[in-house]
């Protein structure tokens, strides 16, 4: 009697390749100060050669050029104001000159604030680094001019009607040819009182768009008013944390400048880290959408 016929063996099919998951396993109701600083250093200690690089670049030229032009022009105005030759004409050229200045640095801040935030996301991320992230984001350049101008104008709109009534109140009207000393003696003391009283509402709102600019750079579809308001969202429950890390990241940053400055180029990428470990730990969990992140954690670099 033959055996009954058994099913062939199936051969095992090709095995789908797994990539290792890179992600930030950190969320706003689960970390710590123990955690943030783990994670930050962890990925500062892995790209610190290029951290460096990218520090010195930052100050080659988001410093370096608003300087040359400033000093450039300071010279060449002192000259025509040394020969008498200042004129009506010059004075429309100065302001020209001084708003185009104005807006290289702004340009100039863009480039390198949006991508130090870039490459703090991806080294947190575990993502491969070099110096090219820094300028991943020049696309969105304009995105944060437009939001720097908005926070602007809400500043001036919110201190403005203070401001003068401040000037009212204690100095009476006042025009060009008021000496300044004396706007100050009148109003010096009531304008301390008032920014003292005021003070909490400062750091309310100031946590509050703590991450508006590590938005724009994380998030390609923030817009400039977007990334403001999912900053605020994120930081909603989270401003004494925010204001403590953020402390610390400054006294990493205020003690590293006092090693003649070169410990800058470690220390303000180790507070740009630990920042940015606070908003991707503070973003998971939050209201706000999903994140497109290719120009971030998308390319190959």
């Amino acid at each position: 009697m033959e055996p009954p016929n058994e099913p062939p063996a199936l051969e095992p099919g090709p095995v789908e390749a797994r990539s290792p998951v890179l992600g930030f396993a950190l969320s706003r109701d689960k970390v710590t100060l123990t955690d943030l600083l783990s994670k930050a250093s962890s990925a500062w200690s892995r790209d610190l050669a290029t951290w460096v690089l990218a520090m010195l670049l930052y100050w080659l030229l988001g410093f370096g050029i608003p300087f040359a032009l400033n000093v450039v022009w300071g010279l060449f105005s002192a000259f025509q104001e040394g020969s008498g030759e200042a004129s009506a004409a010059f004075t429309a050229v100065n302001v020209i000159v001084q708003i185009v200045m104005y807006l290289i640095q702004l340009v100039l801040s863009a480039v390198f604030t949006l991508g130090i935030w870039a490459m703090a996301v991806r080294g947190l991320h575990g993502e491969p680094m070099s110096v090219g992230v820094i300028f991943s984001q020049l696309s969105k350049i304009w995105k944060y001019i437009l939001q720097s101008l908005a926070v602007l104008l809400g500043a001036a709109l919110i201190l403005l009607p203070l401001v003068l009534i401040i000037l009212l109140m204690f100095v009476g009207p006042v025009d060009l040819n008021t000496p300044m000393n004396e706007i100050i003696d009148d109003a010096g003391g009531p304008f301390l009182i008032a920014f003292a009283v005021l003070l909490p509402v400062y750091v309310y709102v100031a946590t509050g768009i703590a991450f508006m600019q590590a938005e724009l750079a994380f998030n390609d579809d923030a817009g400039p008013i977007d990334a403001i308001l999912y900053s605020w969202h994120i930081a909603r429950g989270k401003r004494w944390r925010i204001i403590g890390v953020g402390l610390l990241a400054s006294l990493i940053v205020a003690g590293s400048a006092m090693l003649c400055g070169v410990g800058l180029l470690f220390g303000a990428p180790l507070s740009a880290l630990l920042f940015g470990a606070l908003y991707l730990a503070l973003r998971e969990g939050a209201d706000v959408p999903v994140a497109n992140t290719s120009t971030t954690l998308g390319r190959q670099y």
